[in-house]
């Protein structure tokens, strides 16, 4: 079912300012990881975050252009900088942070932590959409991309990849399809607008085509070397499926990411009105989901070989250059943790094997991307620079950053109550420090400004859909699904509501700051509902949400970077409770009044800190015993379950 059955109706945008060779051997079908789903020690950039910045004016870009988007999929900043320790024994030494501007991306979907195929139509369409979508918004319609924007535009056009073409990243920039997965449908849009020059993998989906197309086709790294322009496009497939790893060895026949890199350029800088390329890194996700540096850290070496060979040319131009690299996601959260001489694979840790909410690395050359420098933005002023760029334009126009879940919380408006005790949970790394409430077409919006460690803690966001009726969790309802993980949390967690009228229906979890992606819930996260329809006591409902973390405010055995004094840290935790989960009557009687608290307690649910939001009436902390709220948020809502005025406390 597509996500859109959930959200059926548009977010209102809003405008924010500030990022083998074939017939051989062909490469090898050995992908391990798919796209499933922090330490920031290799950042680049600062926590400058444009959402209050004019983009500036530059002088007019005028005649020949050429234009290369770099995406290291997977790649976040540690990657880079565990790159470096590999191939120079050294942070900071890979080509790419050579470039002169330097920043940081945020990448969420619509779903909240990206897949490859929302992120990278993001960066193609400058429209955030669902995961799994590719080349259309979040209504389903057909966007325009960069590749067709250009062609529009004159310039000719390249797709450079070592993952399958029809991969979700390189088909973002040539397709259209609501489905990721539509190999298909993928391979007749490439046949349809078929770019000036396309290299990768995925000989088994294109064979049955390759007659047909108006190309030279080519299926070796000889051919391709010795490929002369004939006035057809240059269309070369040189795996089965993906690329084998580079760890792994090429076969002699098959070119490597720096060698397809350069004989595009060559192929496209021949076109006197210029061009666009898009070059993918692919592995380096493939790795990352592996959770094996051995396989990961020589992928990112190889891109940055082809980020060096896009230097070099940019180098040599004698015209307009604009050279981004960046990545659609981080993959992994791999941390660096230890030196190595170069050569030899660094020690690391991983948290897992699926996508983060990490910022991305963004490195930049060229007019008009002095926009991006050392600024924290989202990832579609990366498209707005390149659109700006491709259109020989004399400024970045600001883009539309529709709401999302990425714990960027202050899109939620006034903060409405602070944290009054500072945090006794550990060594202090948890604090809840704000809570802001907002609804709108999609459902109910809760942003909790503070820090949060990667731990054993829970962050409980408890919601009463029907303020007023005293029923549920809190009241006489005593929950005791006992399941491992974030039900047994809620079952154990002690409350006694000193308010009248509040009982809550739903529970929106997280355990050890991990965020939650629609249509994924799971033990470590997730919307949980026990009452109205929507579960029972003893078994809860696994109701779909999304939940993310901001990145700076993630504690990893520190403080967060982006900590501030108690109950003023900005950003945090950020959950959106959709309409169409909460049961078939929440908004039936034209409207209902929502009551909103926050707690912070041990993985078993069995010990509470002292922070809660509104926060506790005395400093001594909860411990093992009662959590007793006295106050609650709360905010009245229409049938369609917009805001009826603002959100307050009570009593």
């Amino acid at each position: 079912m597509r996500l859109l059955t959930f959200f059926a109706v548009s977010l209102v945008g809003c405008s924010t300012t500030p990022g083998t060779g074939l017939g051989v051997d062909p490469g090898g079908d050995s992908e391990t990881g798919g796209d499933s789903g922090e330490d920031t020690s290799g950042e680049t950039g600062n926590d400058t975050d444009t959402a209050n910045d004019t983009a500036p004016d530059t002088a007019d870009v005028t005649g020949l252009r050429g234009v290369v988007l770099f995406i290291g999929d997977g790649m976040g900043p540690e990657h880079v900088a565990a790159g470096g320790m590999y191939a120079n024994g050294a942070v900071g030494s890979l080509v790419m942070e050579t470039l002169p501007h330097h920043g940081k991306a945020r990448t969420a979907s619509l779903s909240g932590t990206t897949d490859s195929a929302a992120s990278a139509t993001a960066l193609a369409t400058g429209h955030k959409t669902w995961n799994d979508v590719v080349g259309e918004d979040r209504d389903g319609l057909a966007v325009e991309n960069l590749l067709e924007r250009a062609r529009r535009k004159g310039l000719s056009v390249g797709v450079v990849t070592t993952d399958r073409l029809s991969g979700a990243t390189p088909s973002s920039f040539v397709a259209h399809t609501p489905n990721r997965g539509d190999v298909n449908g993928i391979v007749l849009d490439y046949a349809a607008s078929l770019p000036d020059v396309t290299l990768g993998g995925g000989f088994d989906e294109f064979e049955s085509t390759l007659a047909a197309l108006p190309a030279q086709v080519v299926t070796t790294r000889t051919a391709l070397l010795t490929a002369v322009p004939d006035g057809r496009s240059l269309f070369g497939v040189f795996a089965t499926t993906s690329f084998l790893f580079v760890s792994e060895g090429y076969e002699v026949e098959t070119p490597t990411l720096a060698e397809m890199t350069e004989r595009a350029l060559a192929w496209l800088d021949d076109d006197p009105d210029g061009f666009f390329l898009v070059v993918e890194g692919a592995r380096i996700d493939h790795g990352s989901h592996s959770r094996n540096a051995g396989l990961t850290l020589p992928e990112v070496v190889s891109f940055d070989q082809a980020v060096a060979t896009g230097i070099s040319w940019a180098d040599a131009a004698a015209h307009q250059v604009t050279l981004i690299v960046t990545a659609d996601h981080e993959c992994g959260g791999l941390t660096l943790t230890g030196a190595a001489p170069a050569g030899t694979i660094p020690p690391t840790t991983w948290r897992w094997g699926q996508h983060t909410n990490a910022d991305v690395p963004v490195f930049a050359r060229g007019a008009l991307t002095e926009v991006l420098a050392d600024q924290r933005f989202d990832q579609l002023w990366v498209h707005a620079a390149l659109a700006a760029a491709v259109d020989g334009a004399g400024s970045v126009t600001p883009p539309e950053i529709p709401a999302l879940i990425d714990g960027v919380t202050s899109e939620l408006g006034a903060v409405v109550v602070t944290q009054a005790w500072s945090s006794s949970y550990g060594p202090g790394y948890n604090q809840l420090d704000a809570l802001r409430l907002g609804a709108d077409l999609d459902g109910i919006r809760v942003g909790v400004d503070g820090v949060f460690q990667r731990e054993d803690n829970v962050v409980l966001v408890l919601v009463d859909l029907d303020y007023g009726a005293g029923t549920g969790f809190g009241q006489e309802l005593v929950l005791a699904d006992l399941d491992e993980g974030l039900d047994a949390a809620i079952s154990n967690t002690a409350l006694a509501i000193d308010v009248p009228g509040v009982g809550f229906d739903v529970v929106l979890g997280a355990v050890g700051a991990e965020e939650t992606i629609f249509g994924e819930p799971g033990e470590v996260g997730g919307l949980r509902g026990f009452t109205n329809g929507i579960g029972t006591f003893d078994d809860f409902a696994w109701l779909q949400a999304i939940s993310a973390f901001d990145d700076g405010n993630v504690s990893v055995g520190g403080p967060a970077p982006d900590a501030g004094a108690t109950g003023l840290t900005e950003n945090g935790f950020e959950g959106l409770f959709p309409w169409g989960e909460l049961g078939p009557n929440t908004l039936d009687g034209g409207g209902t009044t929502i009551a909103v608290a926050v707690v912070l307690v041990n993985y078993g649910g069995d010990w509470a800190s002292n922070q809660a939001l509104p926060s506790l009436a005395a400093e001594a902390e909860p411990g093992a015993g009662e959590i007793v709220l006295s106050q609650v948020v709360i905010l009245e809502v229409d049938g369609l379950g917009l805001p009826v005025g603002v959100a307050g406390v009570v009593p």
